[in-house]
Protein backbone atom coordinates (compact mmCIF):
# COMPACT_ATOMS: atom_id res chain seq x y z
CA UNK A 1 0.00 0.00 0.00
CA UNK A 2 1.17 3.53 -0.80
CA UNK A 3 2.24 5.77 2.08
CA UNK A 4 0.91 8.94 0.43
CA UNK A 5 -2.88 8.84 0.73
CA UNK A 6 -3.16 11.85 -1.59
CA UNK A 7 -1.32 10.21 -4.52
CA UNK A 8 -3.44 9.40 -7.56
CA UNK A 9 -4.14 5.73 -8.18
CA UNK A 10 -1.82 4.01 -10.63
CA UNK A 11 -2.64 1.33 -13.15
CA UNK A 12 -0.64 -0.78 -15.53
CA UNK A 13 -1.60 0.52 -18.97
CA UNK A 14 0.75 -1.71 -20.95
CA UNK A 15 -1.04 -4.46 -22.86
CA UNK A 16 -0.35 -7.94 -21.54
CA UNK A 17 1.50 -10.32 -23.80
CA UNK A 18 -0.68 -12.99 -25.40
CA UNK A 19 -0.86 -16.28 -23.54
CA UNK A 20 1.71 -18.83 -24.61
CA UNK A 21 -0.91 -21.37 -25.69
CA UNK A 22 -2.76 -19.09 -28.08
CA UNK A 23 -1.81 -19.36 -31.73
CA UNK A 24 -0.72 -16.41 -33.77
CA UNK A 25 -3.30 -17.28 -36.40
CA UNK A 26 -6.41 -19.43 -36.68
CA UNK A 27 -5.38 -23.10 -36.70
CA UNK A 28 -7.43 -25.67 -38.65
CA UNK A 29 -6.54 -29.23 -39.64
CA UNK A 30 -6.34 -29.64 -43.44
CA UNK A 31 -9.13 -32.24 -43.62
CA UNK A 32 -11.48 -30.11 -41.52
CA UNK A 33 -10.69 -27.05 -43.63
CA UNK A 34 -11.43 -28.92 -46.88
CA UNK A 35 -14.67 -30.39 -45.56
CA UNK A 36 -15.98 -27.05 -44.35
CA UNK A 37 -14.82 -25.11 -47.41
CA UNK A 38 -16.07 -27.45 -50.11
CA UNK A 39 -19.28 -28.57 -48.37
CA UNK A 40 -20.36 -24.95 -47.87
CA UNK A 41 -19.57 -24.04 -51.49
CA UNK A 42 -16.85 -21.70 -50.28
CA UNK A 43 -18.93 -19.80 -47.72
CA UNK A 44 -16.53 -20.99 -45.01
CA UNK A 45 -13.92 -18.59 -46.35
CA UNK A 46 -15.81 -15.65 -44.83
CA UNK A 47 -15.46 -17.16 -41.36
CA UNK A 48 -11.90 -18.29 -42.12
CA UNK A 49 -10.72 -14.84 -43.18
CA UNK A 50 -12.51 -13.26 -40.22
CA UNK A 51 -10.80 -15.62 -37.77
CA UNK A 52 -7.37 -15.11 -39.32
CA UNK A 53 -7.66 -11.33 -39.07
CA UNK A 54 -9.26 -11.45 -35.61
CA UNK A 55 -6.33 -13.49 -34.28
CA UNK A 56 -3.88 -11.14 -35.95
CA UNK A 57 -5.71 -8.12 -34.51
CA UNK A 58 -5.58 -9.54 -30.98
CA UNK A 59 -1.83 -10.05 -31.19
CA UNK A 60 -1.24 -6.61 -32.73
CA UNK A 61 -3.57 -4.22 -30.86
CA UNK A 62 -1.49 -1.21 -31.93
CA UNK A 63 -2.61 -1.75 -35.55
CA UNK A 64 -6.09 -0.88 -36.76
CA UNK A 65 -7.47 -4.06 -38.31
CA UNK A 66 -11.17 -4.58 -38.93
CA UNK A 67 -11.59 -8.35 -39.25
CA UNK A 68 -15.18 -8.17 -40.54
CA UNK A 69 -14.31 -5.75 -43.34
CA UNK A 70 -11.20 -7.74 -44.25
CA UNK A 71 -13.28 -10.92 -44.42
CA UNK A 72 -15.97 -9.38 -46.61
CA UNK A 73 -13.45 -7.74 -48.94
CA UNK A 74 -10.96 -10.61 -48.80
CA UNK A 75 -9.85 -10.14 -52.41
CA UNK A 76 -8.29 -6.83 -51.42
CA UNK A 77 -6.60 -8.20 -48.28
CA UNK A 78 -5.47 -11.69 -49.34
CA UNK A 79 -1.98 -10.50 -50.26
CA UNK A 80 -1.65 -8.67 -46.96
CA UNK A 81 -2.65 -11.79 -45.01
CA UNK A 82 -0.29 -13.98 -47.05
CA UNK A 83 2.56 -11.56 -46.34
CA UNK A 84 1.85 -11.59 -42.61
CA UNK A 85 1.61 -15.39 -42.58
CA UNK A 86 4.95 -15.64 -44.36
CA UNK A 87 6.58 -13.20 -41.93
CA UNK A 88 5.25 -15.20 -38.98
CA UNK A 89 6.59 -18.47 -40.42
CA UNK A 90 10.01 -16.87 -40.94
CA UNK A 91 9.99 -15.41 -37.40
CA UNK A 92 9.67 -18.97 -36.11
CA UNK A 93 12.90 -19.77 -37.93
CA UNK A 94 11.25 -22.02 -40.48
CA UNK A 95 11.99 -22.00 -44.17
CA UNK A 96 9.22 -20.41 -46.19
CA UNK A 97 8.61 -22.53 -49.27
CA UNK A 98 5.01 -21.76 -50.13
CA UNK A 99 5.18 -18.69 -52.44
CA UNK A 100 2.82 -16.33 -50.57
CA UNK A 101 2.38 -13.79 -53.39
CA UNK A 102 1.61 -16.46 -55.99
CA UNK A 103 -0.80 -18.19 -53.60
CA UNK A 104 -2.67 -14.97 -52.83
CA UNK A 105 -2.74 -14.05 -56.52
CA UNK A 106 -4.16 -17.48 -57.40
CA UNK A 107 -6.86 -16.91 -54.79
CA UNK A 108 -7.74 -13.43 -56.06
CA UNK A 109 -7.83 -14.39 -59.75
CA UNK A 110 -9.88 -17.54 -59.06
CA UNK A 111 -12.28 -15.64 -56.81
CA UNK A 112 -12.85 -12.95 -59.43
CA UNK A 113 -13.33 -15.52 -62.20
CA UNK A 114 -15.76 -17.43 -60.00
CA UNK A 115 -17.75 -14.30 -59.17
CA UNK A 116 -17.91 -13.19 -62.81
CA UNK A 117 -19.04 -16.67 -63.86
CA UNK A 118 -21.70 -16.71 -61.14
CA UNK A 119 -23.01 -13.32 -62.27
CA UNK A 120 -23.14 -14.48 -65.89
CA UNK A 121 -25.01 -17.62 -64.84
CA UNK A 122 -27.47 -15.55 -62.78
CA UNK A 123 -28.28 -13.58 -65.95
CA UNK A 124 -28.62 -16.77 -68.04
CA UNK A 125 -25.54 -15.89 -70.08
CA UNK A 126 -23.40 -18.78 -71.25
CA UNK A 127 -25.34 -21.47 -69.43
CA UNK A 128 -24.41 -24.17 -68.44
CA UNK A 129 -20.73 -23.32 -68.92
CA UNK A 130 -20.75 -20.17 -66.82
CA UNK A 131 -22.38 -22.13 -63.99
CA UNK A 132 -19.85 -24.95 -64.28
CA UNK A 133 -16.91 -22.54 -64.38
CA UNK A 134 -18.20 -20.76 -61.28
CA UNK A 135 -18.47 -24.07 -59.43
CA UNK A 136 -15.12 -25.31 -60.74
CA UNK A 137 -13.41 -22.19 -59.38
CA UNK A 138 -14.00 -23.59 -55.90
CA UNK A 139 -11.05 -25.93 -56.48
CA UNK A 140 -8.31 -23.32 -57.06
CA UNK A 141 -9.84 -21.03 -54.43
CA UNK A 142 -9.90 -23.84 -51.88
CA UNK A 143 -6.40 -25.04 -52.73
CA UNK A 144 -4.91 -21.57 -52.44
CA UNK A 145 -6.62 -21.01 -49.09
CA UNK A 146 -5.44 -24.45 -47.96
CA UNK A 147 -1.85 -23.39 -48.66
CA UNK A 148 -2.44 -20.22 -46.65
CA UNK A 149 -3.95 -22.33 -43.86
CA UNK A 150 -0.87 -24.56 -43.83
CA UNK A 151 1.25 -21.43 -43.35
CA UNK A 152 -1.07 -20.23 -40.56
CA UNK A 153 -0.72 -23.59 -38.83
CA UNK A 154 3.08 -23.47 -39.12
CA UNK A 155 3.16 -19.86 -37.88
CA UNK A 156 1.11 -20.93 -34.86
CA UNK A 157 3.37 -23.87 -34.05
CA UNK A 158 0.78 -26.52 -34.98
CA UNK A 159 1.70 -27.67 -38.52
CA UNK A 160 -0.91 -30.45 -38.63
CA UNK A 161 -3.68 -28.35 -37.08
CA UNK A 162 -4.16 -30.85 -34.24
CA UNK A 163 -5.51 -28.09 -32.00
CA UNK A 164 -8.58 -27.73 -34.22
CA UNK A 165 -9.11 -31.00 -36.04
CA UNK A 166 -12.39 -32.19 -34.59
CA UNK A 167 -15.74 -31.15 -35.97
CA UNK A 168 -17.97 -29.46 -33.42
CA UNK A 169 -21.78 -29.16 -33.40
CA UNK A 170 -21.72 -25.88 -35.34
CA UNK A 171 -19.49 -27.51 -37.97
CA UNK A 172 -22.01 -30.31 -38.44
CA UNK A 173 -24.81 -27.78 -38.85
CA UNK A 174 -22.80 -26.04 -41.59
CA UNK A 175 -22.06 -29.39 -43.25
CA UNK A 176 -25.79 -30.17 -43.37
CA UNK A 177 -26.54 -26.71 -44.77
CA UNK A 178 -23.77 -27.26 -47.31
CA UNK A 179 -25.19 -30.65 -48.30
CA UNK A 180 -28.54 -28.97 -48.98
CA UNK A 181 -26.77 -26.31 -51.08
CA UNK A 182 -25.01 -29.02 -53.10
CA UNK A 183 -28.34 -30.83 -53.64
CA UNK A 184 -29.88 -27.59 -54.88
CA UNK A 185 -26.90 -27.01 -57.15
CA UNK A 186 -27.06 -30.49 -58.66
CA UNK A 187 -30.83 -30.30 -59.08
CA UNK A 188 -30.31 -27.02 -60.95
CA UNK A 189 -27.86 -28.75 -63.30
CA UNK A 190 -30.23 -31.64 -63.91
CA UNK A 191 -33.37 -29.58 -64.51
Amino acid sequence: MEDNVYAPPTANVVADAPAAGTGRFYVVAPLKFCLLFFFTLGLYQLYWFYMQWARYSRRHPQQTVWPVARAIFAVFFAHSLAKRLDEAVRERGERSDWAPIATATAYVVSQILGNVSDQLAARNIGLPYSDLIGTAMLVPIGLSLLRMQAAANRASGDPQGEGNRRLGPANYVWLVIGAVLWLLLFSNYLL
